[in-house]
C-alpha cells in the first residue's frame, strides 16, 4: 500500500520541476549582509544508492538563531521535489556556522529528515538522513546580485 501512494504522488511531484523554491528571484537578486541567507545551489548525493541531482535552496531567517531552508531537490534528470525545514544556525566559534535542523516529511517520504552541516566562505556542505536515505548536500552561495 506505501509502494502504491507513492506511485499516485509520483505525478505531484514531477509537475514543477522547473520551478525553484519560493523566493528563489528575489534572492537570487539580493546580496544579503549575512552568511547564510539568500539563494544556493549545488548537489545532493545519497550514500545508500549513489542517487544524486541538483540541489537549489533560499534561506532567510526567521529571527534570533532560527533560519527557515527550502530545497527544491532534482534526480534522474525528470523528477524532483521540493520541501522546507527549520534549523538552528549558530556561529562555529572559527568563522563559519553551525546548522541543524528537521522535518517530518510524513511516513510517504521517509518520515523525519534531518540535516547537519556547516557554512563556511560561501559554501554549504551537510550531512541529511531518513528512513528511506542519506547522504551528502554541498551548495554555494549565489551572491552576485546577478
Amino acid at each position: 500500500m506505501l509502494r502504491l501512494t507513492a506511485l499516485l504522488l509520483l505525478p505531484l511531484l514531477t509537475v514543477s520541476c522547473t520551478g525553484f523554491p519560493r523566493g528563489w528571484s528575489a534572492a537570487r537578486q539580493s546580496v544579503p549582509a549575512d552568511p547564510v541567507s539568500g539563494a544556493w545551489v549545488g548537489t545532493w548525493e545519497s550514500d545508500v544508492n549513489g542517487h544524486r541531482g541538483g540541489l537549489r535552496a533560499v534561506a532567510e531567517t526567521k529571527g534570533g538563531s532560527v533560519w527557515h531552508f527550502r530545497y527544491r531537490a532534482s534526480w534522474a534528470k525528470v523528477l524532483c521535489a521540493g520541501f522546507a525545514m527549520d534549523a538552528s544556525v549558530r556561529p562555529d566559534g572559527k568563522g563559519g556556522q553551525t546548522i541543524r535542523g528537521g522535518q517530518d516529511l510524513g511516513a510517504v517520504f521517509g518520515g523525519v529528515f534531518t540535516c547537519d552541516g556547516s557554512i563556511r566562505d560561501g559554501r554549504f556542505s551537510a550531512r541529511y538522513d531518513s528512513k528511506f536515505d542519506r547522504g551528502v548536500m554541498e551548495m554555494r552561495r549565489l551572491n552576485t546580485g546577478r
